[in-house]
């Protein structure tokens, strides 16, 4: 253990190890607290000033690398200001302009001297920073570039921006030469009471101790080798079972592979519409309302949603591979990684036109437009960053200029194992909440709630389900975090991609008459069908519980180890946080 590496986390006791000590300390006592707001947004808390005059809850972003603050009453902490202003542009439209100033900041128990960041007095479409616990700012965690952000800007006004521009990460990297140029993320599940949800942490210079094999996972290079952003390459995804046909945006993409981009700072699943349409085509009973009148529950492209029976669980699994590169030896590696069916689908009340609440559940996964159009192929946000705990490494230097050294990487630790257990846990926790929900906001199934708020059809509906009405969620008893059983009146996620196999019982039910009445004719005959029918059942039982689509378990190893009610009037989905699209 590094005596300059420091580890945070918000959860029973955490470990800080700035001093090499590495004693068990509460998280009150750890001097900048990391906070899960709303499962949307994961801040840090920053100071300001020598004698931190000011305290910011910043939003910690891997999809950008500047620091910009907009603070409640205005910039109260002394700073220098450079006199250049710069104005930042995020993926989804909006943006924050203001001067660069020089301030003594403190950060995860590191203070930086002189760090250049954004004082912001323009803003659009941002989180309202009303007070100090709101989040009043971000901290980007990518890669430096003097050809972007406040080092370009710094440099094209004839100041040093190489020097005063760095970003936070490279200012505590520089300081601290011996330290891993490295930091591990691992954001939580609020609501969610299963082993572990509630475990967020920024660990910067180490890993986590609570995931320490994710030391033994393939590090994925960042692609396109030489880029200076977190993104690295997949190879196909599932949903239920059933394979996703997917081409890559980019013909100079590898065949078979997607190019796939890991920010904290969007809060979920951005994919072409294609893809998301493809997606949630394959959950029984899901329908598709085009430019309807009802809300994604996050920022989309477009108005087109996707309204799933609150009692499904959509079963979305990714994987994520490792190519060779100039002729690199080594053998490729593939890694399936599920996400949780509560990172894929979120629930709401909506008034309807006949004046009655109703209970909503829509798929989280929406159209990224633009940022998801160009050599992008998916971004993925909060829902998918929850099931991984993420280690990003920019090698041997932050530029990642250096010919000798290692090539910056990701490594993926899955806290997701189980396809099974998640379902077992997406009743524990779904169920409860759409009992409650139901009691004055009925659920309709989602044609008929599309019907009546747009009125008209769906313009797609994935496969039919038994019945039109979904049955009310019943969390059954027992239903302890990290049940591995589902109760009755939710759908088994795994058991969605075999639902068309037949068992054993019901085939031999076919020849039990058959095989009475060659007895009665012939009993040589009867003998030998008997036994062809025996030989049967035992293959039979042999295949069940295997998948129509097993591509994803024949060609990858698995991997072992370890919501809200919105007012349609007033509802602003919280927009993804992406300058490098």
């Amino acid at each position: 253990m590094l005596s300059s590496a420091l580890f945070l986390v918000l959860s029973s006791v955490s470990f800080v190890a700035a001093n090499g000590a590495g004693q068990p300390v509460r998280p009150g006592d750890i001097p900048g607290d990391i906070a899960n707001v709303g499962n949307n947004r994961y801040t840090a808390r920053m100071t300001f000033g020598h004698d931190k005059t000011q305290s910011v809850n910043v939003l910690l972003d891997t999809g950008s690398t500047d620091l910009w603050i907009h603070p409640a009453g205005g910039m109260k902490a002394e700073f220098t200001s450079t006199g250049v202003t710069h104005k930042i542009t995020y993926g989804g439209g909006s943006y924050i302009n203001g001067m660069i100033g020089l301030a003594e900041i403190n950060i995860a128990g590191f203070t930086i001297g002189k760090q250049a960041f954004i004082n912001a007095s323009e803003s659009y479409h941002q989180d309202l920073c009303n007070d100090a616990n709101d989040v009043c700012g971000l901290v980007g965690l990518g890669f430096d570039s003097p050809k972007q952000g406040i080092q370009h800007a710094l440099i094209a006004a004839g100041k040093d921006g190489a020097s005063i521009g760095k970003s936070v990460l490279s200012n505590i990297y520089d300081a601290n030469p011996t330290m891993p140029r490295l930091f591990g993320l691992s954001l939580s599940r609020g609501g969610d009471s299963a082993v572990g949800a509630d475990e967020v942490s920024l660990a910067i210079g180490q890993c986590d101790p609570n995931y320490d094999n994710v030391r033994n996972m393939p590090k994925f290079p960042v692609y396109p080798p030489g880029a200076l952003s977190w993104h690295i390459l997949a190879r196909g995804a599932q949903v239920n079972g059933q394979d996703i046909d997917w081409l890559a945006n980019d013909a100079s993409t590898p065949f078979g592979h997607h190019v796939i981009g890991l920010d904290s700072g969007t809060t979920n699943i951005l994919l072409p519409p294609y893809i998301r349409d493809a997606v949630y085509s394959k959950v029984p009973g899901a329908a598709l309302a085009k430019n309807s009148k009802l809300h994604n529950s996050h920022w989309s492209n477009d108005t087109d949603v996707w309204v799933i029976p609150c009692d499904t669980p959509v079963n979305f699994t990714m994987v994520f591979g490792q190519v060779r590169f100039n002729g690199d030896s080594g053998i490729d590696s593939y890694i399936p990684y599920h996400v949780h069916p509560l990172d894929m689908t979120d629930m709401y009340v909506k008034k309807g036109p006949d004046g009655k609440t109703y209970t909503i559940c829509v798929g989280s996964a929406t159209n990224g437009g633009s940022i998801t159009s160009g050599k992008t192929d998916g971004l993925f946000g909060a829902s998918f960053m929850r099931n991984v705990y993420s280690v990003f490494s920019f090698g041997d230097t932050i530029n990642n200029t250096s010919p000798n050294g290692a090539p910056p990487y990701i490594q993926l630790l899955s806290k997701t194992n189980s396809a099974e257990w998640a379902a077992g846990d997406f009743a524990a926790v779904r169920g409860p909440n759409v009992a409650m929900s139901t009691r004055n906001a009925p659920e309709l199934a989602p044609t008929d709630l599309i019907m009546l708020f747009d009125g008209k059809a769906p313009a797609m509906t994935g496969p039919s389900t038994s019945g039109s009405t979904p049955s009310r969620p019943n969390p059954g008893s027992g239903s302890s975090s990290g049940s591995q059983s589902c109760p009755t009146n939710f759908k088994n996620a795994a058991a969605l991609s075999e639902s068309s196999m037949g068992g054993p019982s019901s085939s031999m039910d076919k020849f039990i008459p058959v095989i009475v009445g060659l007895l009665v004719a012939n009993l040589v005959v009867g003998l030998v069908v008997v036994a062809f029918s025996v030989l049967r059942y035992i293959r039979e039982r042999r295949s069940v519980g295997v998948s129509r689509s097993s591509s994803l378990r024949t060609l990858y190893a698995p991997v072992m180890t370890r919501e809200k009610e919105a007012d349609a009037l007033t509802y602003e989905p919280e927009r993804p946080y992406s300058d490098r699209t």
